[in-house]
């Protein structure tokens, strides 16, 4: 399917989600040499569109707006967002939060993410809410709208968005928290407050990370190399497959070569071919 949109043939390459008020789909503009992607919300439920148009056209009140470009299909109303691959925070962020530093520098990373983006509360909400959250392997950490809009609560304020981040902050600096013999400061000033519900906006989280943040240290040759094997592993794992498989390939070439011929070519490399030249031979020194 295509849709035509301000001079832009967005082709559907895939269907991310489907629900009962909207639909996300990846699309691709055709007419863009390097293909640019873009996330689609296409929303089918009236009282939905509205309430998002009333969401988005607040942020743009505000002087911020996520959204590209909105336009109509049918009875169909679609919102375009620029589209980033997913590397879930959930999946990963667990892993590459090696010390409490470093799990300190992701949270500060996602709080000022949710900061910055320029999202409206109400979708930032559901981004918190429904894993939308991802983490690149230097640890920046970006958004993604794949988004089910029944949950859209046009009524979702910062403080509802600072409740659910903090939760994930917590989720992620537990297992160091428990591990360290020390209290982890910062994992028990934010789990304090976010048990009295006292968070009302992030500059307050933001300002608890970084005050209660451990100091900043050389990382050891241990964390170095649990990093390493962390960013690389797929990449050594598939030339490691390759080289087996290589090696694979070879060993069957010189079976079947042995069966047929009695012998293996490439074994002539390691003979002695010239122990005899005309009457001399190397081997006895003489005729």
């Amino acid at each position: 399917m295509v849709y035509y949109a301000q001079g832009m043939e967005l082709e559907v390459v895939s269907e991310a989600f489907r629900g009962p008020v909207n639909d996300v789909l990846i699309c691709r503009d055709r007419l863009s040499a390097s293909g640019t992607r873009y996330t689609l919300l296409a929303v089918h439920d009236r009282v939905c569109a509205r309430n998002l148009l009333a969401v988005l056209e607040n942020s743009e009140a505000a002087g911020e707006s996520p959204c590209l470009l909105r336009f109509s299909q049918n009875e169909t109303l679609l919102f375009a967002f620029l589209y980033r691959e997913e590397r879930k925070f959930s999946a990963f962020a667990r892993g590459q939060a090696a010390t409490p530093g470093l799990g300190e520098s992701i949270c500060v990373n996602l709080v000022m993410e949710c900061l910055s983006a320029g999202l409206p509360w109400p979708l930032l909400y559901l981004v918190l809410r429904q894993d939308g959250v991802q983490i690149a392997k230097d640890n920046t950490v970006y958004f993604t709208l794949l988004l089910d809009l029944a949950e859209l609560d046009p009524e979702r304020s910062e403080k509802n968005c600072v409740s659910c981040c903090a939760r994930l902050l917590l989720e992620l600096l537990e297992p160091a928290a428990k591990r360290r013999r020390k209290r982890l400061k910062s994992y028990e000033l934010i789990r304090r407050k976010s048990a009295k519900n006292v968070y009302n906006g992030f500059p307050e989280l933001y300002q608890d990370i970084k005050v209660t943040a451990l100091p900043a240290k050389k990382t050891s040759l241990k964390t170095k190399a649990a990093v390493f094997w962390q960013d690389r592993r797929d990449g050594l794992f598939r030339l490691l497959l390759v080289l087996c498989t290589v090696l694979a390939l070879a060993a069957a070439a010189a079976l079947v070569s042995n069966l047929l011929f009695g012998e293996i070519p490439l074994l002539r490399l390691f003979q002695h071919r010239f122990d005899v030249i005309g009457t001399e031979n190397l081997h006895r020194g003489g005729p």
